[in-house]
């Protein structure tokens, strides 16, 4: 009867110890969604790629930090191959800027980008769950889709390296 009642005990203390720990997650998350919403509100955050869809679909990490998407106050910036599909700093004046929530928190921004080499529609998604972590998809008028994963992060705590040619 004791080994009963001490196997639950062990047993309740235990998934009590398993609620706490998802509770903290999910504050934890919360926090950073609301700060990323901020940083993106504010329009002065970078998302550095951290995994794309390359052509055939599958997904592949980048570890390049000079591969991001910036919006700096008033211009947006696209930078590296894998975004732009060219190796210019391309600034870009941005117009059709909408913000959407659904019933869920979750929060989708469209905007229409347009710059010398680049006129496209960039769509930022932000999960609640997902904290900070945002997918991105450019859809140019010319050339293919982009789709690329990243953390939002403030422009001054951001580690992404632009180049000075910007066009």
């Amino acid at each position: 009867m004791k080994r009963v009642l001490l196997s639950v005990c062990l047993i309740s203390l235990a998934s009590f110890y398993a609620s706490a720990q998802k509770a903290d997650k999910d504050s934890i998350a919360l926090i950073k969604f609301e700060k990323a919403l901020a940083d993106i509100e504010a329009k002065d955050f970078v998302i550095i790629v951290d995994s794309y869809a390359k052509e055939d679909g599958s997904f592949e990490t980048n570890t390049d930090n000079s591969q991001f998407i910036s919006y700096e106050k008033e211009f947006m910036f696209l930078q590296g191959p894998i975004l732009a599909d060219n190796a210019h700093t391309n600034k870009l004046t941005v117009s059709d800027y909408s913000q959407e929530t659904d019933k869920k928190g979750n929060v989708r921004i469209a905007m229409q980008v347009t710059g010398f080499y680049i006129r496209a529609k960039v769509e930022i998604s932000l999960k609640k769950k997902a904290g900070n972590y945002a997918d991105v998809i450019i859809t140019p008028t010319k050339g293919s889709t982009r789709r690329f994963s990243g953390y939002v992060i403030p422009t001054a705590k951001s580690d992404y390296f632009k180049r000075s040619s910007v066009i």
